[in-house]
């Protein structure tokens, strides 16, 4: 359900002088070479124990799994991807990598099976729960006319599954699903202490909590944001830490 930071620039034409103006953007704004999602990796390894429990929900390919095993080597990455064919890719992308558990799962405010709108087109890394709004207007190559029967866990029902007490880091690119994930946890989110969230700055999917809403329910229970990074006027990605 998710894709990694290039991919996305790539499924937004971005490529070529565009992309290597945005990295020059980047580096003058940090003052150094890294890109947003090392320095959000880099800030939270600072502030977390080295054996951190951490959710990747929406893993796409692995390859943003893949750095958080690199950068997290003594942690533990449970990867969640529900679509049959990324969840492959996934799997083959981190059999190497003794910390990393994969599930052809997604995650959701209640368990059972829901409805999956696969994006297909110029993007495979943008099915959702939700259905599509003005995703079909700001990107119209990429598309949505299949839907998926998937497996979902709630939060909390996937952690007494597994004997899981304490998730340390969140990492979350559900399109649209963040917010409802994360409020319908009572025993997991409390002990969350940094949340790397996929936000919307414009309601793509239906009925998707636009980030103001996001940021002001997250505040509201002790985060503060820490780093933004909003390239584009549609979505963004927010570092938000306890």
């Amino acid at each position: 359900m998710s894709t990694s930071f290039w991919a996305k620039v790539r499924a937004r034409g971005v490529t070529g002088i565009a992309k290597s103006a945005y990295k020059r953007a980047m580096k003058s704004a940090t003052g150094r070479k890294e890109y947003p999602v090392s320095r959000a990796l880099s800030i939270i390894r600072s502030r977390l124990s080295d054996t951190p429990i951490i959710v990747e929900a929406g893993a796409h390919d692995g390859s943003d799994t893949a750095r958080l095993s690199g950068f997290f080597p003594r942690g533990q990455i449970h990867a969640f991807e529900p679509v049959p064919q990324l969840y492959i890719a996934l799997t083959n992308q981190t059999r190497q990598l003794p910390n990393v558990i994969p599930y052809e799962l997604a995650l959701r405010s209640t368990s059972g099976s829901a409805t999956l709108h696969l994006s297909e087109g110029r993007s495979d890394g943008s099915s959702s729960l939700l259905k599509p709004k003005r995703h079909l207007d700001v990107h119209p190559d990429v598309t949505f006319e299949r839907t998926l029967q998937v497996n979902c866990l709630s939060l909390d029902d996937w952690a007494n599954s597994n004997n899981i007490k304490r998730v340390d880091f969140a990492w979350l690119d559900l399109q649209g699903m963040e917010y409802d994930v994360l409020r319908a946890s009572s025993k997991v989110f409390p002990t969350i202490q940094a949340i790397y969230s996929e936000v919307s700055l414009l309601e793509m999917y239906e009925g998707c909590p636009l980030y103001p809403e996001y940021r002001s329910w997250l505040e509201s229970v002790g985060f503060q944001v820490v780093m933004e990074d909003l390239p584009w006027s549609d979505m963004g990605n927010v570092l938000f830490i306890r």
